[in-house]
């Protein structure tokens, strides 16, 4: 066992877009950290530009992508190649009081503070097709980082000045100006920056010199609507990327449990009973629930109207408006589309037509993503399939008033965050597109006929849970046919129904089956 190092680097991560102001902020750390021996982990160091005397008195250490899965069948596309390695000896070498690294400005920030938690153990690169799988050999004698480095703050940096013209945006990465984007890669920069934000401990809104000031209306604006989105984040204001070090050096504010549930959406689902607070700017959140299911077409036209924020738009909401013609025009536009406003949404919903299976559903700006959990209602499953921890959340969901005696645990809970959100109607108008008494009477049989609007037909294969088993002994004679078990387990844990199946499956390993030993996670 190799020892831990007498004293764990503190690090920072820098998240942001491409021109948000993250180079500038790591030029403005080197020039004012006075004595602290400082190394950074960048892209390119070719932008920092910095003289000799900086160079001195800093390690550079330039970094690939490079992909790396996880065997829980989770792929990070941006992790850093060698990132644990090069960590690892930056620690060793007892010459930095911190580390810096500045992530991709299409990288996502939790898998990169996933590294510092995870054991690399569970890790292995990804074998692209040709390739030999010992080339993606991971790299050795490294333990978690953990041992070696403690992650201290994550940073993300917005432009604010371009902030609501990204909400309302739906370009696609592949298609933005930011590069390094894979052509498979179906992230908006829409999610992508509310991604960033949400898992920030410090963020700072930079270019507020462009929207008039810190205190100018369309600055609170954006900070109210930031602080909606990350309520536990530390917000700084700058200009040119100029912030106290002290905010984002040695805060000692990372913890991962605490990041992992952060996000505003989290903290409005840990509030069953709250009457949400108004920002000052028409900021604001709530969460609608139902134990009807939605109707498909009607819901899906409810989720049009997310998000639909043009800068003109944005503009306005950042002013009062005075004359009464104004009025007239403001209340004609949020009557015509009360869901404009929506900039954030998370849940899981009842579809009619998929009687038997929750969708998980979350949207940023105008991007709507819906999909079937994999899992179904536990009523589908029926009580003597139950193990103990199902019947335990059984007792919780009745005692919440959350189980019905014909339906169980179908149920719809989303939460939506956005700017100058009219509650009543909007709650109105999702009661409208959940089913009427008429419909609710009319029952399965006529719902299971309603036109699949979300997955082109598929949608009928999450109408019944038929059980498992006989799904069951078609994976074990798939497996025991198998030269690489691992591999179709892997297949099995990543589809829809893996978190279903995977319990069943670790069952089956406990019985032995002959080529079931590699597999094992």
């Amino acid at each position: 066992v190799k020892p831990t190092v007498a004293k764990k680097l503190p690090v920072t991560v820098l998240s942001g877009f491409l021109g948000a102001g993250k180079t500038t902020l790591l030029k403005n750390i080197l020039q004012n950290k006075k004595n602290m021996k400082v190394a950074i982990i960048v892209n390119d160091m070719s932008s920092l530009n910095l003289d000799a005397k900086e160079v001195a008195e800093t390690k550079l250490v330039r970094q690939e992508e490079k992909m790396v899965a996880m065997q829980n069948g989770c792929i990070c596309c941006t992790l850093r190649g060698d990132l644990l390695d090069r960590v690892k000896e930056l620690s060793e070498e007892q010459k930095y009081d911190y580390l810096l690294i500045e992530s991709t400005g299409i990288s996502e920030p939790l898998p990169v503070a996933q590294t510092f938690v995870m054991n690399v153990d569970e890790m292995t690169e990804k074998v692209e097709p040709g390739q030999e799988k010992k080339e993606a050999k991971q790299s050795t004698g490294v333990r978690a980082l953990s041992h070696y480095a403690r992650l201290d703050t994550m940073v993300t940096v917005v432009d604010s000045s371009t902030f609501f013209s990204v909400l309302n945006s739906i370009e696609a990465l592949k298609d933005s100006k930011m590069g390094g984007a894979s052509e498979e890669d179906e992230r908006t920069i829409c999610n992508l920056m509310v991604d960033q934000i949400e898992f920030a401990n410090v963020i700072v809104l930079n270019k507020m010199d462009l929207l008039g000031g810190p205190n100018s209306a369309k600055m609170k604006k954006v900070t109210d609507t930031v602080k909606s989105l990350n309520p536990k984040a530390k917000i700084y204001k700058a200009t040119k990327s100029e912030v106290d070090l002290k905010n984002i050096l040695d805060t000692k504010l990372f913890n991962m449990q605490e990041a992992q549930t952060s996000a505003g959406w989290i903290q409005e689902l840990m509030k069953p009973q709250h009457t949400p607070e108004t920002l000052e700017y028409g900021v604001s959140s709530f969460v609608f629930r139902s134990s009807k299911p939605f109707h498909p077409k009607r819901f899906k036209n409810v989720l049009k109207g997310f998000g639909r924020l043009d800068e003109k738009v944005a503009e306005q909401l950042g002013k009062k408006a005075k004359s009464k013609k104004a009025k007239r025009k403001n209340a004609k536009a949020k009557a015509s589309n009360p869901f404009a406003g929506v900039i954030r949404s998370k849940g899981q919903v009842w579809l009619a037509n998929a009687k038997d299976f929750p969708m998980s559903i979350h949207s940023a700006g105008r991007q709507v993503y819906i999909k079937p959990t994999g899992s179904p209602f536990l009523h589908a499953v029926g009580e003597s399939n139950w193990d103990e921890n199902q019947k335990h959340n059984v007792k919780i969901l009745k005692g919440r008033g959350r189980w019905t005696p014909e339906f169980g645990d179908r149920y719809s809970e989303l939460v939506c965050i956005g700017i100058d959100l009219d509650k009543k109607i909007l709650v109105q108008k999702m009661n409208e597109a959940c089913l009427t008494e008429a419909e609710m009477r009319a029952g399965p049989a006529a719902w299971r006929k309603y036109e699949d609007v979300f997955f082109g037909g598929d949608i009928e294969r999450w109408f019944e849970f038929k059980g498992i088993t006989g799904m069951l002994d078609k994976i074990k004679a798939l497996l025991e046919a198998s030269d690489d078990p691992a591999a179709v387990i892997e297949q099995i844990a990543s589809s829809e129904l893996g978190p279903m199946l995977l319990p069943h499956l670790q069952k089956m390993f406990e019985g032995g089956l002959s080529k079931l030993e590699g597999a094992k996670k």
